[in-house]
C-alpha cells in the first residue's frame, strides 16, 4: 500500500510539473493546480479505503488464521478453527480445519497401530521367550567373529552359569575355536559355492569341547544376511559329558569283561581238549576236568549276564557324522594352507564322504603339513577316487614316499596344538589309515587316506517335479447360496485359510490320496504365524517312491497316522467362517470333495486361486506357476513341496495380491470373484 502511494504521488507530481510547465496563464495554472489538488485528495481517500477494506477483511484475518493454523501444527491437531471476524477468506478456514482433523485422524490411527503392533510384537516376544526358555539345547546367535547377539537361558545350563556367556562376549570363551573356526569355514565355503543355494546343506553336526572340559554335541547353521554384519551363525549346543562318560565306561567295561572271560575261556578249553585227546584217562581225573568245565562255563554266564545287563543300563552314546563333499573339504583346507605359503590343488571330480568333519579338515591339513616337511613340496595335488565304498583322499606330490618308521611317527602326534586325541586315534575314530608309496609316474610319490563314503554318492538326481495338474471346471462361486452373504464384504477385513495338500499322485480318480494336509490363517491381511493346521494323514495305500522324491512323505512316516477322514474333520473345525485360499486349489480341492461325505463336513463357502487371480493381475506373463508368482513379487520361498510351506509361501503371495486389487479399485470379494471371472 505504501508503495502504491509513493507511485500515486510521483504520478501527481510529475503530471502537475508538466502541465505548470508548457501553461503560462495564471487562471490556467491555478485551475490546474486546484484539479491536481482534488484528483490526489480523492486517490489518497481511495487508497486508504481499500487499504481499510483488505486489512480488515483480508489481512486481519490471514493472521488470525495463521495463529489458528499454527496451534493445529504444534499444540493440537485437533483444535476447531474459528475466525469470527467478517472475512473474504471464502472456505480456507474450512479446508484448514479439514486439514487438521485429517491430521488428528492420521495420528490417532498411527497410534492405535503403534499400540497394537507393541503389543503384538511384545505377544510374539513372549512366545518366543517361552518356546526358547523350554528348549533343552542351548541357543547362541554369533557374528562371523563369533561376538555373541542372543543366547536362551537352556545356554546358561550348558555352560554352567559362566559369565563369560554375555552379550558381546566372544564364543572361544566358552569352547575350543577350532571346531567352530572349521564348521564356520565350510559352510562358508559351501554357501560361496552356491549362492542360490544357501539353505541346502546349511547345517553341520560337530562335537566339541568346553574351555571347563565338558564335552558338548554342536550344531551350526549360516543366518540369513542382516544389514551391517556379512555373516552370522546359530551355534545349538547340548551338554552330552554324560553320555561320553557312558561311552567311556562301556569300552572299559568291555575291555575288562573280556579280560575276565579270556582266563575262564582258556581253562575250559584245555579241559575239554584233555577230555577229547585223553579219552582214556581214570574216573578222578576225568570228574575233576568235568568239575572244571562247569565251573567255568558258569563264570562265563555269569559274566556273561552281569556284562548285558551293565550294557543295557549304559545310555547308548551318538556319533556325530555329516555328509561332506571332497571339493569342499579340500577348499577350507586350501586357504588355511596358502596362509602358511602351501598350494594344495584338487583335482578329478569330487565325491561325496560321510565322516566327522572337524577331523576330517584336521587330519587333510596335518598330513599336507607333514608331507611339505618330508618332501619341501610347496605343490601337492589331492584326488578323490571310489572304490569298494570307500573314498580314497590320494596325495600326489614330486619326491619320495614316506617311510613306514616316518608314519608311523606322524601316527603318535597330535593334529593340533591342543587336540585331545593322537592321529591314530583320530584315524581310527574316522574308520581309516595310511600309507605312502611311489607313484607310477617317475619322480613323484602318492599317500593314501580313505574314508567312508557317503549313500549321497548314489542317490539318484532330483526328479524335476512334474506340474500339477490345472483343471478349469472349478469355479470359485459354485455355491452361491454361501458366496452371497459375503460378497460385499471388504476384502481387507475377512478371514482367510490358505491352505495345500501333498499327495500320492496326481489323479485321484484313479486312486491317489492326501498324505499331508496344511492351513494358514490370514486375518485383516496379516498372516498370524501362530494359527497353522498341519498334519500327516495315513492314505491307506503305499506312496510311489517318484512322489516321495518330491515331498520326503514315506510309508513309515504315515504309518501311525489318521485317516483323511478323521484329519478333514479337524481341518475344517480350524477353518470355521474362513475363506479357503490356494494355488490350484482346484486341484486340492478335488481330493477333499471326494472325501467330505466320509467324513461328515462340507466346504461349500467360496474357494479362491491365487493362480486366476495371477492370470488377472498379471496377464502379460504366461508364468503363473508358484515359483513364478513367487519371484515376480519377491516372496522368499523356503519348505518348497511341503503342504505347510507352500501354504505359507501362497499366504505371502495372496496378501500382496489383496494391496493389489486394492490399487485397482477392487476391494470387495464380490468385486474379486466378478473381476477373476470376466
Amino acid at each position: 500500500m505504501l508503495a502504491t502511494a509513493v507511485l500515486f504521488a510521483v504520478l501527481f507530481a510529475g503530471a502537475g510539473i508538466l502541465l505548470l510547465s508548457r501553461s503560462a496563464d495564471p487562471a490556467v495554472r491555478a485551475s490546474i493546480v486546484l484539479t491536481l489538488e482534488v484528483t490526489a485528495f480523492i486517490t489518497a481517500v481511495l487508497l486508504l479505503t481499500i487499504y481499510t477494506v483488505l486489512y480488515f477483511y483480508v489481512i486481519s484475518p490471514l493472521r488470525m488464521l495463521s495463529r489458528e493454523i499454527r496451534i493445529i501444527s504444534d499444540i493440537n491437531p485437533g483444535y476447531v478453527i474459528n475466525v469470527a471476524h467478517p472475512h473474504f477468506l471464502g472456505d480456507i478456514p474450512k479446508a484448514a480445519g479439514d486439514i487438521g482433523a485429517a491430521l488428528m485422524k492420521a495420528r490417532r490411527e498411527i497410534a492405535e497401530a503403534v499400540s497394537a503392533g507393541s503389543s503384538d510384537m511384545e505377544d510374539r516376544k513372549a512366545r518366543l521367550d517361552t518356546i526358547l526358555s523350554s528348549l533343552r539345547e542351548g541357543i547362541i546367535v554369533c557374528d562371523d567373529k563369533a561376538h555373541i547377539l542372543f543366547y536362551n537361558p537352556a545356554a546358561k545350563r550348558v555352560f554352567n552359569n559362566s559369565s563369560d556367556l554375555a552379550l558381546g562376549r566372544s564364543l572361544y570363551k566358552l569352547c575350543t575355536a577350532s571346531p567352530i573356526e572349521s564348521t564356520l569355514a565350510l559352510l562358508k565355503q559351501r554357501s560361496l559355492r552356491s549362492p542360490k543355494d544357501r539353505d541346502t546343506d546349511n547345517g553341520i553336526s560337530f562335537v566339541c569341547s568346553t574351555l571347563a572340559g565338558t564335552i558338548i554335541s554342536s550344531g551350526m547353521r549360516l543366518l540369513p544376511a542382516v544389514p551391517g554384519l556379512s555373516w552370522s551363525f546359530l551355534f545349538v549346543c547340548e551338554d552330552i559329558s554324560r553320555e561320553t562318560d557312558a561311552s567311556g565306561r562301556r569300552q572299559n567295561l568291555l575291555r575288562s569283561a573280556l579280560r575276565g572271560m579270556q582266563t575262564s575261556l582258556t581253562s575250559l578249553i584245555l579241559s575239554a581238549d584233555s577230555l577229547e585227546l585223553l579219552p582214556d584217562i581214570d574216573t578222578a581225573t576225568r570228574a575233576t576236568l568235568e568239575k572244571t568245565i562247569s565251573a567255568d562255563a558258569r563264570s562265563l554266564a555269569s559274566r556273561y549276564d552281569v556284562l548285558a545287563r551293565e550294557i543295557e543300563e549304559l545310555e547308548p552314546a551318538r556319533y556325530l557324522m555329516n555328509d561332506v563333499s571332497s571339493d569342499d573339504a579340500v577348499a577350507c583346507v586350501a586357504r588355511r594352507l596358502e596362509e602358511k605359503g602351501l598350494r594344495l590343488t584338487l583335482i578329478g571330480d569330487p565325491l561325496w564322504v560321510r565322516t566327522d568333519i572337524h577331523s576330517l579338515l584336521l587330519l587333510l591339513e596335518f598330513l599336507a603339513l607333514r608331507i611339505h616337511e618330508h618332501a619341501g613340496a610347496r605343490n601337492m595335488e589331492v584326488e578323490t577316487l571310489l572304490g569298494d565304498k570307500r573314498v580314497y583322499f590320494n596325495f600326489y606330490w614330486p619326491g619320495e614316499a614316506v617311510p613306514e618308521a616316518e608314519i608311523r611317527d606322524w601316527k603318535s602326534r597330535l593334529p593340533e596344538a591342543f587336540a585331545a586325541h593322537t592321529v591314530s586315534d583320530v584315524l581310527e575314530r574316522l574308520g581309516s589309515e595310511i600309507w605312502s608309496s611311489p607313484h607310477h609316474t617317475p619322480g613323484f610319490a602318492i599317500l593314501r587316506l580313505p574314508l567312508p563314503s557317503s549313500t549321497r554318492q548314489w542317490e539318484p538326481a532330483f526328479p524335476l517335479v512334474p506340474a500339477r495338474p490345472v483343471y478349469t471346471d472349478f469355479s470359485a462361486t459354485e455355491e452361491a447360496a454361501e458366496t452371497s452373504p459375503l460378497r460385499d464384504l471388504p476384502l481387507s477385513t475377512m478371514t482367510f485359510v490358505v491352505f495345500d495338500t501333498e499327495t500320492t499322485g496326481l489323479t485321484p480318480l484313479e486312486g491317489d490320496e492326501i498324505i499331508s494336509l496344511a492351513g494358514v490363517k490370514i486375518i485383516k491381511r496379516g498372516i498370524i504365524v501362530g494359527e497353522t493346521f498341519d498334519e500327516l494323514v495315513n492314505p491307506g495305500r503305499s506312496i510311489p517312491q517318484s512322489s516321495v522324491r518330491i515331498h520326503g512323505i514315506t510309508a513309515d512316516m504315515v504309518g501311525g497316522k489318521p485317516p483323511l477322514e478323521e484329519v478333514l474333520g479337524r481341518f475344517h473345525a480350524f477353518v470355521g467362517n474362513a475363506v479357503l485360499v490356494g494355488h490350484n486349489a482346484a486341484f486340492d480341492m478335488r481330493f477333499i470333495r471326494m472325501k467330505e461325505g466320509r467324513a461328515n463336513v462340507r466346504f461349500r463357502g467360496p474357494v479362491l486361486d491365487t493362480l486366476e487371480l495371477s492370470r488377472y493381475l498379471h496377464a502379460h506373463t504366461p508364468e503363473h506357476s508358484l515359483d513364478a508368482v513367487a519371484r515376480r513379487l519377491g516372496v522368499e520361498v523356503r519348505g518348497r513341496h511341503t503342504a505347510l510351506g507352500d501354504s505359507l509361501i501362497t499366504a505371502q503371495i495372496f496378501v500382496k495380491f489383496l494391496f493389489l486389487l486394492q490399487e485397482k479399485g477392487i476391494t470387495t470379494l464380490g468385486q474379486m470373484l466378478e473381476a477373476v471371472r470376466q
